[in-house]
C-alpha cells in the first residue's frame, strides 16, 4: 500500500497543534507541586506527538478489531499478573484484610478464572480488587509525594511514585520472563491494553484548554485519591485557612469574653 504523504503531514500538524497547548508559560516553574514545568511541558509536548502517531492509533485499532469480552479478558490476565504486587503493597500498609483478599484473589482467578482471564473472585466471589503500589505505601509511610515529574514515554509521575515504579518492577511476574519475545511481547500487549482503557479520558483531554494543567491535576486527583483508598482529607485553599484561623480566633476571644463575665 502506498503511503499517504498528505495525510502523514496533516497528522503530525495536528498533534503539533495539540502539543503546543502546552507551550511554555512566563510563569512555568513558580508552582511548588510542579518545579519542573518548563522541563516536564517540553517531556509532554513529545509524549503527546508520540502517542498521536504511535500509541493512539494503535489503541483504537485494538478497540475497533478485537472483540469487548476478548479485551475484557486480557485486562484481567494483566490485573491478576499484578496481585502479587498487591499482597505485597497491603501487607508493607498493614491492611490485613486486603492482604488476605488479594492472596485469595490471586489463587482463586489463576486456577478458576484460567490464569486471570475470568474475574471470578470479583463476580462469584465479591471481592473487588485492592491496588496498591509501592508509591503508595511509600506515602502512607509519611513520605512526600514529591515534585511533579513527566516521564518520557511514560507520562505523568512524581518523583516518589517514579521510585516506586522501580520497585514494583521486580513485583512484576513479566519482569522474570527470560524469552524477549514473550517478555516483550507481553508488556507490549500491556501498554496497548492500558492505553486502550484510557482512550475516553485522554480524548477529553485533547478537548481541554490546557491539556498539561488537566494532566497533571487529574493525576494528583488520582493519586490522592488511590492513596486515600477513595477518602482523602479535605485540602483547604490559603483562603480557607486564613478564614479558619480568623474563625478560630474569634472563638478563642469569645471564649475568653464569657470567662472574664463569669468572673
Amino acid at each position: 500500500m502506498r503511503f499517504n504523504k498528505l495525510s502523514l503531514a496533516a497528522g503530525f500538524a495536528s498533534a503539533l497543534v495539540l502539543a503546543g497547548c502546552a507551550s511554555v508559560p512566563p510563569d512555568a516553574g513558580t508552582n511548588p507541586e510542579d518545579p519542573w514545568e518548563k522541563m516536564n511541558r517540553q517531556t509532554f509536548m513529545m509524549n503527546t506527538v508520540l502517542d498521536e502517531f504511535v500509541m493512539r492509533p494503535i489503541a483504537k485499532g485494538y478497540v475497533n478489531v478485537v472483540p469487548e469480552p476478548v479485551r475484557t479478558g486480557v485486562t484481567n490476565v494483566f490485573v491478576n499478573l499484578g496481585e502479587p504486587s498487591n499482597v505485597v503493597n497491603n501487607a508493607l500498609q498493614g491492611k490485613g484484610e486486603d492482604t488476605l483478599a488479594s492472596v485469595f484473589r490471586f489463587l482463586i482467578n489463576t486456577t478458576f478464572g484460567l490464569g486471570g482471564i475470568f474475574d471470578v473472585a470479583g463476580t462469584v466471589g465479591n471481592q473487588p480488587e485492592r491496588r496498591e503500589d509501592f508509591g503508595q505505601t511509600l506515602q502512607v509511610w509519611g513520605v512526600p509525594r514529591g515534585p511533579y515529574f513527566v516521564i518520557p514515554f511514560l507520562g505523568p509521575s512524581t518523583v516518589t511514585d517514579a521510585a516506586g515504579d522501580v520497585v514494583d518492577c521486580f513485583g512484576e511476574p513479566m519482569t522474570y520472563v527470560e524469552n524477549d519475545l514473550v517478555s516483550w511481547g507481553s508488556w507490549g500487549v500491556y501498554a496497548v491494553d492500558l492505553r486502550a482503557r484510557m482512550l475516553p479520558a485522554t480524548d477529553l483531554l485533547r478537548d481541554s484548554i490546557d491539556p498539561y494543567v488537566m494532566a497533571r491535576e487529574a493525576y494528583f486527583s488520582t493519586r490522592r485519591n488511590a492513596v486515600y483508598d477513595g477518602n482523602p482529607p479535605l485540602e483547604l485553599t490559603p483562603d480557607e485557612f486564613e478564614d479558619e484561623d480568623e474563625e478560630a480566633e474569634a472563638q478563642t476571644a469569645s471564649e475568653a469574653a464569657s470567662a472574664e463575665k463569669a468572673k
